[in-house]
């Protein structure tokens, strides 16, 4: 891929311009240069955007649906995104096919279907105090949406953010990470091939002065990111009264009772922990396992990573594990795993950065995990599972919940009653029952975080109303014109005793 691939994003001037190397995280080798957006550029994508904004609003339900489906199509069927996406994040095929395109076809299908126009049509309700009129809430879009993405995900948590934005109306501004960017202008390519509105989905490019850009000038930000940088993002978007969805991270926790299905969960466990190389928001990042089992929990997982098959091993696309994209995330991994050990941890696997060639750092488990460890409270987002023994159920609940992040996590018990029930108590977004990842694709379902770990949803009809600005018209039923001037009569100007005697007997009999 050069530069040349890349027009879309170009200045329409040829100019001097700064530019970042897109790299292969496996290799190290340059795939692209893409432009540093200016404040110029970015201020006319903006422009560009609220131009056409309204025309795509004005399509109906069904039109916008059509286009989204015929895009989603062509996401399915183009190998060159896909080699795109394998190649600027260093993950396994069968991840970015699994996990991304699938997640992003069904997200589409789920949006653009019954549900998507349910949501959005107007919603006709009858007040109880005044039978004679009726509610009509309108969803109107927001304007311009400024989707920012993080370099883990470059389709799922990238472009596929920007469907429920744009299904609602919108028009979608996407600052994809600078450290995985392609895959994002290729889809804004096949946007443009497939011959809709331009300026209403747009790509800019650059480090993060371009996504504060986004929220200093968009009606809407949805970012997904660090802590650090998503407290960024909330403050001024506060400061500008414009509201933003949030997703920050977790540290989800996996509790493995004593009757749990043992064999299961280990393999949950090493999949979690150590799929994309550990570079997934809702992943297993600690496991709390009942002293009991533990022993036996512990022997199955380090079975299970040996069975594990790291890339540029035999045939690159059919391996387990790939690179880390983000390179300093290997050295927090590095840190972690120092102070573990200097605190009394114990590796079963791994440790060290793997393969001579490429950001490869092997599957590392750390037995005897204790809470003094920073691996066991500072997400690591990296390729390092600890566990810790726990006495019972009521003391995993607590140290699980002690967390000040609160995304994710599951429960393992072969009662699975008592299981649900101890899964309402977890402080987080979501809770899978003898599962783990499956919530992220199931779309029906809203997916959000609780405590530090963010604000607003994704998923499910209530994520759509947050990319709409909500307006109630009050109306009169049909036919109920008459008896409506006759109640504004009775309750108006001049007020009269005999009305307020006649409330306070409606109040007694209604309350």
């Amino acid at each position: 891929m050069s530069t040349a691939d890349l027009s879309l994003v170009q200045p329409a001037a040829s100019v001097a311009r700064l530019s970042i190397s897109v790299r292969n995280p496996s290799t190290g080798a340059v795939l692209a240069e893409v432009p540093q957006h200016s404040r110029d550029e970015v201020a006319e994508a903006l422009t560009r955007a609220r131009a056409a904004q309204p025309a795509w609003a004005a399509l109906s339900f069904r039109e916008r649906a059509d286009a989204l489906r015929r895009l989603a199509r062509r996401i399915r069927d183009d190998q060159r995104l896909l080699e795109t996406l394998v190649a600027e994040s260093g993950k396994p095929s069968y991840e970015a096919e699994i996990f991304e395109i699938l997640y992003t076809l069904e997200l589409t299908r789920f949006y653009t279907g019954s549900v998507g126009r349910r949501a959005l049509a107007d919603d006709l309700r009858s007040p109880g105090l005044f039978p004679n009129k009726r509610a009509r809430v309108v969803y109107h879009p927001r304007g311009v949406v400024g989707v920012i993405g993080p370099w883990n995900w470059p389709l799922l948590n990238n472009f596929a953010d920007a469907v429920a934005p744009l299904i609602c109306g919108n028009a979608v501004l996407l600052k994809p990470s600078e450290w995985t960017p392609l895959t994002s202008l290729r889809v804004a390519q096949l946007w443009k091939d497939e011959g809709l509105p331009e300026a209403v989905f747009q790509v800019v490019t650059g480090d993060a002065q371009v996504g504060k850009q986004l929220v200093e000038t968009c009606d809407m930000i949805f970012f997904t990111g660090s802590q650090r940088a998503g407290k960024l993002v909330a403050q001024a978007a506060g400061g500008r009264l414009i509201p933003a969805v949030l997703e920050l991270g977790g540290k989800s926790a996996m509790i493995v009772l004593a009757d749990a299905d043992l064999e299961r969960a280990a393999r949950a466990a090493v999949w979690s922990g150590f799929a994309h190389s550990g570079q997934v928001c809702i992943r297993t990042e600690r496991v709390f396992v009942e002293s009991g089992v533990a022993d036996a929990f512990l022997g199955l997982c380090e079975k299970e990573v040996k069975r594990l098959r790291h890339g540029a091993q035999d045939d690159p696309q059919v391996f387990d594990v790939g690179t880390m994209t983000f390179p300093p995330q290997m050295v927090h991994a590095e840190e972690q795993i120092e102070d573990a050990i200097d605190r009394g941890g114990r590796l079963l696997s791994g440790g060290k950065r793997g393969l001579s060639l490429g950001n490869f750092f092997e599957p590392t488990i750390i037995a005897d995990a204790t809470l003094d460890m920073k691996v066991m409270h500072e997400e690591t987002f990296g390729p390092v599972l600890p566990i810790m023994r726990v006495r019972d159920a009521e003391e995993a609940l607590r140290l699980t919940n002690e967390s000040a992040l609160g995304l994710s996590g599951s429960i393992w018990s072969r009662d699975e009653a008592r299981a649900r029930q101890l899964a309402r108590r977890i402080e987080s977004g979501s809770v899978c029952v003898n599962d783990v990842l499956f919530n992220y694709l199931c779309v029906e379902a809203p997916l959000g975080g609780m405590k530090a770990s963010g604000l607003g949803l994704r998923h499910g009809s209530e994520s759509l109303h947050q990319f709409c600005r909500i307006q109630t018209i009050l109306e009169d039923r049909p036919f109920f014109a008459p008896i409506s001037k006759l109640v504004a009569q009775l309750l108006g100007f001049p007020y009269q005793r005999r009305m307020l005697a006649l409330v306070r007997r409606v109040m007694k009999l209604r309350y």
